[in-house]
């Protein structure tokens, strides 16, 4: 967790026995979180269980970067989102 603004989050609900735990927030690897609350006794870092390869999604991950780079909406689609964006009012 890199974002700094995610990090004062949890800064905040970690009890005061935690604050050791938020150095490592950055740098969890993936399968890792860090674990708190009235659940546990001390605040502790966790490793999840490796999924077994049949039940792990079909894929290594989403590839919305490269989905990003694409225009497949077509200039249709963005002139209606333009047209409601600028039409829109708020309501109180």
């Amino acid at each position: 967790m890199g974002n700094e603004h995610d990090q004062r989050f949890v800064e905040r609900a970690l009890p005061e026995s935690g604050y050791a735990m938020m150095s490592a927030l950055p740098s969890l690897p993936a399968q890792q979180a860090v674990v708190f609350g009235e659940g546990v006794s001390v605040s502790m870092r966790v490793r999840f269980d490796d999924i077994p390869l049949e039940r792990r999604p079909r894929s290594e991950s989403a590839t919305f970067s490269e989905a990003w780079r694409e225009d497949s909406a077509g200039e249709e689609f963005r002139e209606e989102g333009i047209r409601r964006w600028r039409t829109q009012s708020r309501s109180a």
